[in-house]
């Protein structure tokens, strides 16, 4: 590489001079030049200005070079730089001014320290682990939502408002199946006594036991573990009478096909266990009446019944 160099005012040379270092250099300089060019002390002093302490240590640097005045009054120097690599770096240096040749040396030499005593670069750090993902949790599967047929019973209490002569409680008693986004459920239930009397009578009338059967389709709308589910369905109601008060009391059966509409609101607590409340009103397509023969009338059911139960529900 060939440097022209016009001014010496060109060179990045610090102008404070340092005191020659007692220590070993970093470098080590042969220099053959002309009686009016600085010599190898001058050159090594040069270097000393620019590095400052870089350039005290065990020697990493060997610079060879020759100054010559050529026939156009120029001067050309050849600089050999013997870092440590398999073949040494040659520079070539050419000025009016011996001083500045000599000073353009200095500061190839010097910035050839500086790089060699610049500390290494550090190894680059591992990429961090990413932080640990969290276990996903399980999916759970709604019952009502499910797409195989997973049978289920019912259990629970159930009130009966209109279909006896007075509310009554029960037990009800369900099982069927969940598939395909339904709910088909057949079930039975049956009610505590209620009585009824002959007008102005209190001492003559009957008993009522109530018992019913049916099955419902139901069409669960999921939200998370809650749902809500409307149904239609049918079945059958039987009421039978027992008499009191009279000489020969007598019983009577009566029964009645009813449509139902209800419903439903329920949780799944799992995929296991799920509770569920409901209301459902039931009209029955014939209304028995019951008399006490030769007294008179006693009880005729209502045109309307309501029903209401809460139920847990143990799937399959």
């Amino acid at each position: 590489m060939r440097l022209v160099l016009g001014f010496s005012a060109l060179l990045l040379v610090s102008s404070a001079p340092r005191a020659a270092q007692a220590a070993e250099r970093a470098f080590a300089v042969t220099w053959q030049a002309p009686d009016e060019c600085p010599d190898a002390t001058a050159i090594e002093r040069y270097v000393d200005q620019v590095v400052g302490d870089a350039a005290v240590g065990p020697v990493t640097v060997r610079a060879s070079g020759t100054a010559q005045r050529t026939a156009d009054g120029r001067y050309a120097a050849t600089l050999e730089l013997d870092l440590g690599a398999a073949a040494p770096s040659v520079r070539t240096l050419d000025g009016r001014d011996c001083e500045a040749v000599s000073q353009a040396a200095a500061l190839v030499i010097a910035l050839a320290i500086r790089a060699q005593s610049a500390p290494p670069e550090p190894p680059p750090q591992p990429a961090p682990e990413p932080p640990p993902q969290p276990a996903p949790e399980p999916t759970r599967v709604s019952p009502t939502q499910t797409s195989r047929a997973q049978p289920f019973l019912s259990l629970g209490p159930i009130a009966d408002f209109g279909s006896t002569p007075a509310a009554t409680l029960g037990v009800a008693l369900s099982g069927g199946l969940n598939w395909a986004g339904l709910r088909f459920e057949p079930g039975v239930a049956y009610f505590a006594p209620r009585q009824a009397s002959i007008a102005d009578r209190a001492a003559l009338g009957a008993r009522f036991s109530l018992a019913t059967a049916g099955a419902r389709l139901c069409v669960p709308l999921s939200q998370g573990g809650l749902w809500l589910a409307p149904c239609v369905g049918g079945g059958v109601d039987w009421l039978r009478g027992e008499g009191f008060g009279a000489r020969a009391p007598r019983n009577g059966n009566a029964w009645s096909a009813t449509v139902r509409g209800a419903a439903l609101a329920g949780w799944d607590i799992s995929s296991i266990i799920s509770t569920h409340l409901e209301l459902e009103g039931v009209l029955p397509l014939t209304r028995p009446e019951f008399q006490v023969e030769g007294a008179g009338f006693v009880y005729r059911r209502s045109s309307v019944a309501v029903r209401a139960a809460f139920a847990v529900d143990v799937h399959f």
